[in-house]
């Protein structure tokens, strides 16, 4: 469509007239470009139109001065290492399993047996009475392992669940213990039935016992490594015994990822034994390399990816500043060595023979080497406690990641400065089915905005929910300042706790916590099932704690000897 304007008496009219489309057709094969002339070898030069000018930049940038100094093309290694012999859990010494995580034997719990796992066993062991063609013994069974009251708190899915499945449901705590003591044949011979089906009952109750095993693990005998007056878990490794035996010790691990940063290394120089293995190890070096450093030579084009213009950084933000000074000047003055190691090995690094281009050979040490030297001089991997010339090297036998389930338990400590008490708060306990529930979560010292006072009385004191748990502060022995946390209760029934975080070293015990483990943030610890996969494939599923600072302080609404007056709300 095309227009044009007319003008008739200072009046504009418009006049559209049609245009016909003209279809325009391309079409191509194939493009080609056509140089100019077929000879790429000038282009190819990067031809400079100003040399003289890029030798000034680099005389100006300092390019052209001497450093006295050569390139490193060999290095030697010196090192000794010996693998974790044995692990201290508790007071008992147990041999170390190179096949198993060191979590999975440190934070490992008891399973429940909720209702979860009691369809997976029942079904487990019935499948393999069923494959035995035995499935009409499967009700006699049922009336030896009768099922009873499932740990946890009771929720209406679980009971429905048991009513489903009432026809072939056991109470697999009792099968399995009865498996592993013994005694499972001694129960089959009240049951009429031939030599050959009990025979086959018994393999029945072996692979669930197996099945069992193989997904949680085989029962723990040795004490637990938990800490209840720390809230955090206590364990050690040690290297065989010999004149450089070490003893690694994790004294607050709060669950989570375990490396060697978590261990306090001590010399036990004055044990009998062979020493470590020393092997010299030779190496050619590599420059290292690191996400936003610049590039090594002058004129190659970097990725942009760091700008280094646009760091911002005060005077005194020291630890910045060296950072970026580090990046910008001395990132390409440092070498990698790799250094191959078993999982579960100790090294000390005796030193570095370092040969240049020039023939010269240099004998490297530690720098922070000593106990007179440590408060001095910086290392990155230094563990704690380990005062020897050669600096040591800890692979610690940990899963490198884990998948956490929700939690099961999650226990809150707050600090009540308004009443002078920690309470222990537990927001989720374990349910019968197996899944972590919320508690009610109304606020402890309510107040009933719908009932008031009709004339002044006196209150002895407010109530908090159930679920709050008080620890006080009580004088340590000995001692009129010092002080610790003791578990207590709220007048009224006694109610004992739900959260086995709270409950303690052991019914009719006192529970105690050391006052600085609870900071004025407060304290979570959950607890969880987790899940890893080990260097070999296998996997582990265990319950384990987890320990972190909280979210804050709190306040219980907790008052005593408090007067309401007319038309004040009365507490619910």
């Amino acid at each position: 469509m095309a227009a044009s304007a007319l003008r008739l008496d200072n009046v504009y009219t418009l006049a559209v007239e049609p245009r016909k489309s003209v279809p325009l057709l391309r079409g191509w094969n194939r493009l080609e470009c056509r140089p100019r002339i077929p000879d790429f070898e000038r282009s190819l030069k990067a031809e400079v139109r100003d040399p003289l000018w890029f030798l000034t930049r680099q005389w100006q940038f300092g390019e052209f001065q001497g450093e006295d100094a050569a390139s490193p093309i060999d290095i030697a290694l010196g090192v000794r290492s010996a693998p974790v012999a044995t692990l201290r859990i508790g007071s008992t010494d147990v041999a170390y399993d190179p096949s198993t995580p060191v979590e999975t034997r440190v934070e490992r719990e008891p399973v429940p047996f909720d209702m979860t796992l009691i369809m997976q066993g029942s079904r487990v062991f019935s499948r393999s009475v069923a494959a035995a063609g035995l499935g009409k013994l499967l009700p006699k069974l049922m009336a030896h392992f009768k099922l009873g009251s499932i740990p946890g708190e009771p929720t209406q899915d679980a009971a429905r669940l048991q009513i489903a499945g009432a026809g072939f449901l056991l109470n697999i705590a009792a099968l399995l213990a009865s498996i592993r003591k013994g005694d499972f044949g001694t129960i089959l011979a009240t049951i009429t039935a031939s030599a050959s089906e009990i025979a086959s009952i018994k393999r029945a109750g072996d692979e669930l016992a197996s099945w069992h095993e193989r997904l949680y693990g085989p029962p723990r005998t040795e004490p637990s490594a938990w800490q209840t007056d720390r809230l955090s878990y206590r364990f050690s490794c040690r290297t065989a015994d010999g004149p450089d035996a070490v003893s690694l010790t994790a004294n607050e691990y709060g669950g989570g990822p375990l490396d060697w940063h978590s261990f306090d290394a001590k010399a036990l120089s004055s044990s009998p034994g062979p020493a470590f293995d020393a092997a010299t190890f030779s190496f050619l070096p590599a420059g290292i390399e690191f996400a936003g450093m610049p590039s090594i030579r002058y004129w190659e084009m970097e990725n942009g990816r760091t700008e280094f213009g646009h760091i911002d950084a005060n005077t005194n933000d020291a630890a910045k500043l060296l950072l970026a000074e580090f990046m910008l000047l001395f990132s390409n003055d440092w070498c990698v060595v790799p250094l191959e190691l078993s999982i579960g090995d100790f090294a000390r690094v005796d030193g570095l023979l370092v040969t240049d281009v020039f023939g010269d050979q240099t004998w490297v040490r530690a720098a922070n080497r000593g106990a007179g030297a440590n408060w001095h001089h910086w290392s990155m991997y230094l563990l704690t406690g380990d005062d020897s010339e050669s600096p040591g090297l800890f692979l610690a036998p940990a899963a490198t990641a884990t998948v956490d389930a929700p939690p099961l338990e999650e226990v809150q400590f707050i600090r009540d400065e308004i009443a002078n008490l920690v309470w222990a708060i537990e927001k989720r306990v374990a349910s019968d089915l197996g899944e972590g529930v919320l508690l009610a979560t109304e606020d402890a010292g309510q107040i009933n905005p719908s009932a008031r006072a009709p004339q002044t009385r006196y209150l002895l004191g407010t109530s908090v929910p159930t679920y709050w748990r008080p620890f006080l502060p009580v004088h340590l022995p000995d001692s009129l300042r010092s002080i610790r946390l003791q578990r207590g209760r709220m007048p009224g029934p006694i109610e004992e706790p739900k959260a086995e975080v709270v409950k303690g070293p052991g019914p009719g015990l006192p529970y105690f916590i050391e006052e600085e483990e609870i900071p004025r943030a407060g304290r979570l610890v959950e607890r969880a099932f987790q899940r890893s996969r080990w260097h070999n494939g296998r996997p582990f599923v265990w319950i384990g704690r987890t320990s972190e600072v909280g979210r804050g302080e709190g306040s219980s609404g907790l008052v005593f000897d408090h007067v309401l007056e007319r038309g004040e709300s009365n507490p619910e």
